[in-house]
């Protein structure tokens, strides 16, 4: 169980390409292993590097409030003691906060995102109620339910959930609480104009909700492509790990050689591709449009 001078847990799984590796951000409370079966599906394209954010799972909960901008700085630190130049940051759901806060500060070090069900500013009654509900809960109520309720909404399986949740349930509630204000309080959706970072923003293709952010994200982003998996709501990386970790591969493939879809037949080709694995282009809706 390698820890690195912060005493932040991390493992490195999959591929060693030369080029660069994905290093993963999840929620609060969760940790990362959320992202196992998406990196077992990465193994054989790209190396994954998991590690839980400062008092989830196995990390220490250190030193003073814990902010987006701490975070953006321990995973700066991560890859210098791992001793690599550059990263593509892959978060899931409410992960998008300090991953973007991590794409504008350190533009040269993380050289891209991939946002699975992100967003960059929850607006909806509901999913703000939910987590300033977890907010409270966690003040005060004892932190073992609230880790395997976190647990069962995200896995697919009975043994998924107890993994999920003997590592969840290691942290430290009060460092979900100030990971959880600060996805709430954050201001980065006013700034994601600014980022020049090629962007993959990845929903389930029946999850409205996501749909809403993930068009919401593709309007402020100037660079960024968007695809919805078939059939999926929620749980993309527990339930829908093959997918997901395909359309992932595709993309930074096409980052690293973009000569690979230099031609619109060539394109043509890459979207065929991706929608027999159960992936389209774009939104559900222009998918589909009302008559």
């Amino acid at each position: 169980m390698p820890f690195f001078l912060l005493g932040l847990h991390y493992e490195r799984t999959g591929k060693d390409n030369g080029g660069p590796p994905i290093l993963t951000v999840h929620p609060p409370c969760l940790t990362s292993r959320l992202f196992v079966p998406l990196g077992e599906k990465l193994a054989g394209d790209s190396e994954l590097i998991r590690f839980d954010i400062r008092g989830h799972g196995a990390s220490n909960a250190g030193n003073g409030k814990l902010t987006l901008g701490l975070i953006a700085e321990d995973m700066r630190q991560l890859l210098d003691e791992l001793g690599e130049k550059t990263a593509y940051l892959c978060s899931y759901g409410a992960g998008s906060f300090p991953l973007l806060t991590a794409l504008l500060a350190y533009p040269e070090r993380f050289i891209g995102g991939i946002l699975i069900n992100g967003t960059a500013g929850y607006t909806d009654i509901v999913t703000r109620s939910k987590l300033q509900a977890s907010y409270i809960t966690s003040r005060l109520a004892p932190k073992d339910p609230i880790a395997y309720n976190s647990a069962l909404g995200e896995a697919g399986s009975k043994a998924e959930v107890q993994a999920l949740y003997e590592e969840a349930k290691q942290g430290d509630a009060s460092e979900w609480r100030e990971y959880t204000a600060a996805c709430l309080d954050s201001s980065v959706q006013k700034r994601i104009g600014q980022l020049r970072q090629p962007m993959l923003l990845i929903y389930g293709a029946d999850d409205q909700v996501s749909q809403h952010y993930a068009g919401a994200l593709r309007k402020g982003l100037p660079n960024c492509e968007l695809y919805g998996i078939k059939g999926a709501s929620k749980q993309l990386l527990m339930k829908h790990p093959s997918t997901t970790a395909f359309i992932i591969s595709q993309w930074i493939d096409k980052q690293e050689h973009p000569e690979l879809a230099d031609t619109f037949e060539e394109r043509s080709a890459l979207l065929e591709e991706l929608m027999s694995h159960g992936a389209m282009e774009g939104l559900h809706d222009e998918n589909h449009p009302q008559h």
